[in-house]
C-alpha cells in the first residue's frame, strides 16, 4: 500500500515506495479518487522515491487518469530524479488543466511549498 499524507485539508501526498504495477498504480489511484469524494477539488504531491522503476505504459495509463480528473486536480507536484519522468510530466502539460510542475528529490521542500500555496 502507498504511503499517502494530508498537507493541508485539499493538499494531499502520496509517496511511490516500491516499482510501479499494475496493481500499484490502480492503488494510488483509489488514494487519489477517494481524496476527490472528500474535496471538491485536491493539490496533489507526488514522490517517486529512488531506485524505483517506473514503466513508460504505467505513466500513459497515469495521464488517461490525470485527464479524467484534471477538473478536480487543481495542482500538481512531481518530485523524482527520473529525468525521463519529469520531462513527460513537461508534456502532460499540453493534455490537461491540471498545473503541473516537476521537481527533483534535492528540491523536496520547493514542492511542498509550491503545492500548499
Amino acid at each position: 500500500m502507498p504511503v499517502s499524507f494530508e498537507l493541508a485539508g485539499n493538499v494531499i501526498g502520496v509517496m511511490v515506495d516500491k516499482d510501479i504495477s499494475k496493481d500499484y498504480l490502480d492503488e494510488i489511484h483509489a488514494i487519489i479518487e477517494k481524496k476527490l469524494k472528500e474535496h471538491d477539488s485536491i493539490n496533489l504531491f507526488c514522490e517517486i522515491m529512488p531506485d524505483n522503476s517506473v514503466p513508460l505504459k504505467f505513466m500513459l495509463e497515469n495521464l488517461k487518469f490525470k485527464f479524467d480528473h484534471s477538473d478536480q486536480i487543481q495542482k500538481l507536484a512531481m518530485v523524482t530524479n527520473l529525468a525521463w519522468v519529469r520531462a513527460i510530466m513537461d508534456v502532460d502539460n499540453f493534455f490537461v488543466s491540471t498545473e503541473m510542475k516537476s521537481f527533483e528529490l534535492k528540491d523536496r521542500l520547493e514542492a511542498i511549498q509550491w503545492i500548499s500555496h
